[in-house]
């Protein structure tokens, strides 16, 4: 099996309150890698600095994440066609491989990579996406999955970390502990919400009190999330995990 590992830099307006804006977001790194699963190593890399001509400049936060800088691309970004054309390369290590890997790939890198693929008018081939952050059967004991977290958790650090390259590199190095083939039949399944069966007890009585409780911890520690405006405690699963009858949770849910 082949993978295409897929890492973004970017500047961006205000991730981490508003999320992705692609009317301004801009792309200011790609890093790819196939991968074949057999050999469990790197078969192409692929890097370009991009600077595209409507960029927000680069904040002192972003800088001292990546090392990045507006000089740095200046100097060596790509910029007009010659953009166009790295897209339409990595366009064709796309097609070549079976699966596209990224970590969180749909909050982040899919948009904005769809999105430059749609300002330069170069096709976006459309691929079934691993995301290494859902899409991998992590053990209990792993609680976070960002990819530091996982990078200390299967006992490496990456030398150059938010780097697109050595993300994609270090994201490998994680998946390659487990099944491809598993990881590639989660991906390739729907993702649904299951509801868990929580109902609110009489207030007045505490047996029945603590029996809720006793329950709402279980659903809790089963990473359901509470959601105010309908009241309900939901998680999003794949679907092939319902089908293979995994989810052994000990409390009643039911799909919504």
């Amino acid at each position: 099996m082949l993978i295409l590992g897929i890492d973004l830099e970017g500047m961006n307006e205000n991730l981490v309150e508003n999320g992705v804006n692609l009317a301004v977001d801009r792309v200011t790194e790609i890093g790819a890698v196939l991968w074949d699963t057999k050999y469990n190593q790197p078969i192409k890399i692929y890097s370009e600095l991009i600077n595209e001509s409507d960029r927000l400049s680069i904040s002192e936060e972003i800088e001292e994440l990546t090392g990045l800088n507006d000089e740095i691309l200046n100097n060596y970004g790509l910029t007009g066609d010659e953009i166009r054309m790295a897209l339409e390369r990595l366009s064709i290590f796309m097609k070549k491989a079976d699966f596209i890997m990224a970590h969180n790939g749909p909050n982040y890198d899919i948009p904005m990579l769809r999105a430059m693929f749609e300002r330069y008018r170069v096709p976006f081939p459309e691929m079934t996406w691993i995301d290494s952050k859902t899409d991998i059967e992590f053990p209990k004991r792993i609680i976070a999955n960002s990819l530091s977290a996982l990078e200390h958790a299967h006992g490496f650090i990456n030398p150059f970390p938010h780097r697109a390259v050595t993300d994609v590199l270090a994201m490998f190095k994680v998946a390659a502990n487990y099944d491809f083939d598993r990881i590639a039949a989660l991906a390739s399944s729907p993702k649904v919400k299951i509801i868990a069966e929580l109902t609110a007890p009489n207030w007045k009585n505490q047996r029945d009190v603590d029996d809720f409780n006793k329950v709402k911890s279980k659903v809790s520690r089963a990473k359901f999330s509470w959601n105010p405006g309908n009241k309900t405690w939901t998680k999003i699963v794949h679907r092939i995990l319902i089908e293979e009858g995994k989810l052994n949770y000990d409390f009643d849910w039911h799909l919504d």
